[in-house]
């Protein structure tokens, strides 16, 4: 996870909760992710994303409003050390 980045609750509303990220995943410098979403594994969110939606694995996700891109795994080369 990048610096600037919003991981954020919703408190109303049918998305009310908190996100939840799975492995392998690459956030971008100033993205905001908010509300009760599911990120797939492997997904690379690019920098300033607004994501309140959820994201299947192997995909990428850009832009405000964010959109999905099919990719087989997005975040190579971005997450080198992963912890056992």
């Amino acid at each position: 996870m990048a610096h600037s980045t919003t991981i954020g609750q919703a408190n109303i509303g049918k998305r009310k909760g908190c996100p939840t990220i799975g492995d392998n995943v690459w956030i971008g410098t100033g993205s905001v992710l908010v509300g009760s979403i599911e990120i797939g594994n492997y997904v690379l969110i690019a920098p300033n994303s607004f994501v309140n939606f959820d994201v299947p694995n192997n995909s990428l996700v850009i832009g405000n409003p964010a959109k999905i891109i099919r990719k087989e795994n997005p975040t190579e080369g971005y997450v080198n050390y992963i912890l056992d």
